[in-house]
């Protein structure tokens, strides 16, 4: 029963590393791992390609002692470029081989054991994981080009942005220090702040379908005027919705002009009602147009824009989060950052 146990448990940790990684290298990594501790084995060697393109990328463990290298044929050895080509499954008492394979060749995998000959129980859970995690190569792939895809789409619709509406997004290149120091103080996990990062991009992507007239407005909005702005968030959510991958930026860029205090739009959230990342993003935000001004706004010090994010505080703006970003501008490294960035 334990040996099936563990069986059952290698598959899990197969969708764990699917669901979390975040590099490439990572999954490569912890599949390795798998086949090391659940097989007991004294070598691993796995090589797959790197994904969409020609390189390879190699991982071995060997005597507790890992070692990755990317690049072409010549980061194998011999043997290893035979086992590669070979394109065949090996089973002996001390070594087992298997190939990676969804409707093309996707790598290929090398155990061994010095002293313990493996069971044929374990030969055929060897074989069994393999074809898993074969499909799980085909899934990560996928999931890169998706994601390929989608950062062009950012990057597209960013330049967009910065072309036409110029006065009203985050200067991303030079925040991003602060957004990702921001994120990890208000605990968020990386992927929260990866989602972050692209809202902080998009937040005002719907923009994009507003007169221009408004947007360039310098002087004080008519009531009419800012009840159009008021409707840029939920444009900006119908420009990335059909993108199931960014679907945790929907929820960020809708609220991002939601307020503490229940006044903001579009759906007049209050406190913690509001997502934990627009919060955040509201505070960025208006740290940005502060900070680096707008056409019809000039900038402010640090100092004065310290005293406007306290006297919005429980109004505005989450008090946690306003505290959280007055300690990252009190350090050292952020103010010497930001004031060379004026």
């Amino acid at each position: 029963m334990k040996k099936y146990k563990k069986v059952f448990s290698s598959f899990h940790a197969i969708y764990r590393l699917i669901s979390s990684f975040n590099k490439i290298e990572d999954f490569v990594v912890g599949i390795s791992k798998l086949y090391s501790n659940y097989f007991k084995s004294d070598t691993v060697v796995l090589v797959c390609k790197h994904f969409n393109s020609t390189k390879l990328l190699k991982v071995k463990i060997e005597d507790k002692k890992r070692f990755i290298r990317k690049g072409g044929v010549s980061i194998l050895t011999a043997r290893e470029k035979e086992i590669l080509n070979e394109d065949r499954e090996i089973k002996s008492e001390h070594r087992l081989i298997s190939h990676f394979i969804f409707t093309e060749s996707l790598g290929a995998v090398y155990i061994k054991r010095k002293k313990i000959v493996f069971s044929d129980m374990e030969k055929s859970w060897f074989a069994a994981l393999s074809e898993q995690i074969s499909v799980s190569l085909r899934i990560v792939s996928l999931y890169i080009e998706q994601k390929r895809t989608m950062i062009g789409y950012i990057k597209t619709l960013s330049e967009l942005l910065n072309e036409h509406v110029p006065t009203s997004y985050i200067h991303y290149k030079n925040l991003s220090k602060l957004i990702k120091a921001l994120g990890k103080s208000m605990r968020l996990s990386e992927m929260e702040i990866k989602s972050l990062e692209f809202a902080s991009i998009l937040h005002d992507a719907g923009k994009l379908n507003l007169p221009q007239k408004i947007l360039k407005k310098e002087e004080p909005l008519t009531e009419d005027e800012f009840r159009i702005i008021m409707k840029h968030p939920k444009k900006g959510v119908a420009l990335i919705k059909d993108l199931k991958i960014l679907s945790p930026v929907i929820p960020i860029i809708l609220h991002h002009h939601e307020r503490y205090d229940g006044k903001g739009y579009p759906s007049r959230l209050k406190k913690e009602e509001i997502p934990l990342a627009s919060r955040i993003l509201a505070v960025l935000d208006a740290f940005d147009a502060m900070f680096f001004g707008r056409p019809y706004k000039k900038k402010m010090t640090l100092e004065e824009v310290e005293r406007e994010l306290k006297k919005q505080m429980y109004l505005q703006f989450d008090p946690k989060v306003v505290e959280n970003f007055l300690k990252l501008l009190k350090k050292k490294s952020i103010r010497k950052h930001l004031n060379s960035l004026q």
